[in-house]
């Protein structure tokens, strides 16, 4: 069991450049029962406990677990499993074992979705195929080998526009913010872009000195909870970390635009 597990998580650690290790989030995962809801005033007893252990922390996503007699929630940056008087808990990634799907970064990401009508598009590279109805917000670095692959996968992709966001992780690539830099005072940003993502070919005739997003974009990433490259956030606010495969990428992006249509 301890193989499997280990395997499930070294598969998942090989998508993306992170600062801080962090698995690639399941953003199609099904939807997955919980135990029978708990009561309103269970869950506000609850979260009395929660508060009490847990002093001044943020709560969120209080429900009952999939476990009988348990209960989940997001404290801080963790989803944590635990009984109803706090007396135990864990913190970890819960799989559900049909599928293999960690229900616990699924969670996370539905918990810590944003609004993606925020994003200052202007600090953008946009890039469009096809009609371009699904949309995709990335976080990306130009030196990050998961980042090109992501690019790759796009370009053999249709109907979908790119926002990319110059998001260099400077403590793994110290050259990266330079780089990025060049490519946003260039003369055709997108054919910067893609050429460096694309080839390793570095624009020429460009300069670090134009009024560049860069360093807002990098602050921003911050906030948002952006660890890793690539990360993306879909239409639906969720975030995505690492390079999936093009099969899950796209029934990502379809199952999120039949969402946000269904709710139109």
């Amino acid at each position: 069991m301890k193989k499997i597990v280990a395997a499930l998580f070294a598969a998942s650690l090989l998508v993306a450049c992170n600062a801080q290790v962090q698995p690639a989030a399941a953003a199609n995962a099904p939807a997955v029962a919980v135990s029978a809801p708990a009561t309103e005033s269970q869950l506000a007893e609850v979260r009395k406990a929660l508060e009490v252990r847990f002093q001044g922390a943020p709560i969120k996503g209080l429900r009952a677990s999939v476990f009988p007699n348990m209960f989940e929630a997001m404290i801080g940056d963790d989803m944590i499993y635990f009984d109803a008087k706090i007396s135990h808990f864990v913190v970890g990634n819960l799989i559900e074992a049909g599928t293999m799907t960690n229900l616990t970064e699924a969670r996370t990401a539905e918990l810590t979705a944003i609004d993606v009508k925020q994003l200052p598009l202007g600090d953008a590279i946009k890039f469009v195929r096809g009609k371009g109805e699904r949309v995709m917000y990335v976080f990306t670095d130009v030196d990050c080998p998961f980042c090109t692959r992501l690019e790759r996968t796009i370009q053999d992709m249709d109907n979908v526009t790119v926002y990319n966001f110059m998001f260099p992780i400077d403590s793994l690539h110290p050259d990266a913010t330079r780089k990025q830099k060049l490519i946003w005072c260039a003369k055709d940003r997108l054919k910067a872009w893609q050429d460096m993502a694309l080839s390793g070919k570095l624009v020429a005739d460009s300069n670090t000195t134009c009024a560049n997003p860069v360093d807002a974009t990098k602050a921003l990433g911050q906030k948002l909870g952006v660890k890793a490259t690539p990360s993306f956030f879909l239409a639906d606010g969720r975030m995505v970390a690492g390079a999936l495969p093009k099969d899950r990428l796209e029934a990502t992006l379809n199952a999120v635009q039949a969402k946000v249509a269904a709710v139109k």
